[in-house]
């Protein structure tokens, strides 16, 4: 029985790790607000994007949030996390999802 466990417990801790993995391949950035403060905390965006997420997450002001834009097909999503509006919301989605991905992400040719 205690096999069993063990096994279980580590095909759990497996499948965490590779769906860990997944989400990190499909990530383009995590920005965190801070006061209507923007900052990227990983993977980069065009400054374009990164001005209206600035105009978005300043008025009204944020006071902490999370954004993580992904992948999804040819366009980007984004996932909200913390104390924002439904409108604030919407405008993030509005600013993501009308860029193609190529647009979106921080060139980085030298």
């Amino acid at each position: 029985m205690p096999v069993f466990v063990a096994a279980a417990i580590g095909v759990a801790l497996l499948l965490f790790l590779v769906w860990a993995q997944a989400r990190a391949a499909i990530t383009i950035a995590v920005v965190e607000i801070r006061d209507g403060k923007l900052e990227i905390t990983r993977g980069g965006l065009s400054p374009r994007v990164l001005g209206d997420l600035r105009d978005v997450a300043s008025r009204p002001r944020i006071e902490s949030a999370t954004l993580r834009i992904m992948r999804a097909k040819d366009r980007a999503r984004v996932e909200v996390h913390g104390k924002v509006s439904e409108q604030q919301v919407q405008r993030f989605r509005n600013v993501v999802g009308n860029v193609p991905v190529a647009q979106l992400v921080k060139a980085t040719r030298r």
